[in-house]
């Protein structure tokens, strides 16, 4: 005799219909805009006005302290949005309404950032200007966060089980193709290398580059938003659930001995995604300090990861499909080694002449496109093929996007912390940097490991 968690799982399962193709992209859009976001400001933007507005001394410690308080907002935002959705009731659905509400405000605070470069060229750079900083990342993770949770239960809410390989490859793809648009975008845009003069008048052009590109990020995330609220179109499920506070609070208790492969996955996303972090946080800096490029932005957003898309393409494209078949393990098997070659490349490299390390830097990106193409491409799947069997899709998938938040505090803290610390204690960035990407192995080595735990996805 079924439960009355395993009525409800089978009532929504018995409810989902098959999705076409069109409608797997559908679905998926806002995570282009989403990662085009975030990619940009993350690996490119902000690094840049850090290190421009406060001084490349201290630009390993500077980028923690405007990026962290932010990031733990949002690890808090992403399960209580998610939860809240699951009771929503609406014309629109339960998902829609938050991401309408969210990119509304994501909309706003882009261009406060927009306008935050003037104030800068007319004022001292001293460290209340940081908390200005701070300030706006906290409300911008706050406002983008709304919407990334709920919709981030949009699979598990409309795709049976047996599509939700293909679509977490169409997600994997959006995702991919989000984040080589943002670091395109953000390097066509803004202009930083190694030793930037810091002059008048740089400042004036440099506060002219983020500027326009603010307005442009924040005209694709309206665009996107837009285009998935207007296509995409919420069917509520038949069950209902009753709202209790007590019981409402009581969701968010990992229940990690009833149900343990949702919470190895978590685990797995957590490593991970901290080894990437760690990477791609400093990505720009090790452009500037160990190849000594004095066009990082330009060369990161225009070799390095066209590279990347390449490479990813093939098994985003192909790993969501296959692990329908195969099994989702396989991928992150292949996900954790070739992100382990490609630290093992960033270390050569940060030991060669500078012209050779340039190429070792590039042969690499194609090492780190494979995995992440692998990884994306069955991320999302993975998680929903264990969800526990309640319709709580909001709450769980909630929990599961801050398990890819969270990573961007530990990664920009411990690499900032490592960075910071090693140079200031006389080591060449060559070997900080080394030391970072050998961090960076343990993480995907562990990331691995868990996977295997999981029992009941192969």
């Amino acid at each position: 005799m079924a439960s009355a968690d395993q009525s409800i799982q089978l009532n929504s399962e018995a409810a989902v219909q098959r999705i076409s193709v069109w409608g797997q992209i559908k679905i998926n859009l806002f995570w282009f805009a989403n990662n085009f976001h975030w990619i940009a400001l993350l690996n490119v933007v902000i690094p840049a006005q850090v290190a421009v507005y406060f001084g490349a001394a201290h630009k390993d410690l500077n980028l923690p302290l405007v990026v962290v308080w932010g990031t733990l907002v949002a690890f808090a935002v992403n399960p209580l949005t998610g939860s809240i959705s699951d009771y929503v009731r609406t014309r629109l659905g339960r998902r829609r309404p938050f991401m309408i509400a969210g990119a509304v405000m994501n909309v706003i605070i882009l261009l406060c950032f927009a306008l935050v470069g003037q104030t800068f060229i007319q004022t001292p750079f001293t460290h209340p200007s940081i908390v200005v900083m701070a300030l706006l990342f906290v409300l911008l993770q706050f406002s983008n966060n709304i919407s990334n949770a709920p919709w981030s239960a949009i699979i598990a809410d409309q795709v049976p089980k047996q599509q939700r390989g293909a679509a977490s490859g169409w997600y994997g793809l959006m995702t991919l193709l989000g984040t080589i648009a943002g670091f395109v975008v953000a390097g066509a845009i803004v202009s930083y290398g190694n030793n930037q003069q810091v002059t008048s008048a740089y400042l004036q052009t440099f506060a002219h580059e983020t500027f326009v590109f603010y307005v442009t990020l924040a005209a694709v995330q309206a665009f996107f938003v837009s285009l998935t609220v207007i296509s995409v179109h919420e069917t509520l499920p038949q069950t209902v659930i009753p709202f209790r506070a007590k019981e409402f609070w009581s969701r968010f208790k990992l229940e990690t001995k009833k149900y343990p492969d949702f919470t190895w996955v978590l685990i797995t996303r957590l490593m991970v995604m901290t080894g990437i972090w760690s990477i791609n946080t400093f990505l720009l800096y090790y452009f500037t300090d160990v190849l000594k490029d004095s066009t990082a932005s330009s060369d990161v957003s225009f070799k390095f990861f066209p590279i990347v898309l390449g490479t990813s393409l093939i098994t985003t494209m192909l790993g969501g499909a296959l692990s329908d078949k195969f099994g989702r393990k396989i991928m992150v098997y292949l996900s954790g080694a070739m992100m382990t070659v490609t630290c093992i490349m960033f270390i050569v490299a940060s030991n060669l002449s500078v012209s050779v390390a340039f190429g070792a830097a590039l042969a690499a990106a194609g090492f780190f496109g494979l995995g992440y193409g692998a990884y994306t491409s069955v991320d999302w799947a993975l998680a929903t093929d264990v969800l526990p069997p309640v319709d709580q899709y909001g709450k769980d998938m909630g929990i599961w996007t801050a398990m890819g938040i969270i990573p961007q505090v530990i990664g920009a803290v411990l690499g900032g912390a490592i960075l910071f610390f090693l140079q200031n204690s006389g080591l060449t960035p060559n070997i900080s940097y080394s030391i970072l990407f050998s961090v960076s192995v343990i993480l995907f080595a562990l990331g691995t490991w868990f996977v295997a735990k999981i029992k009941g996805a192969r």
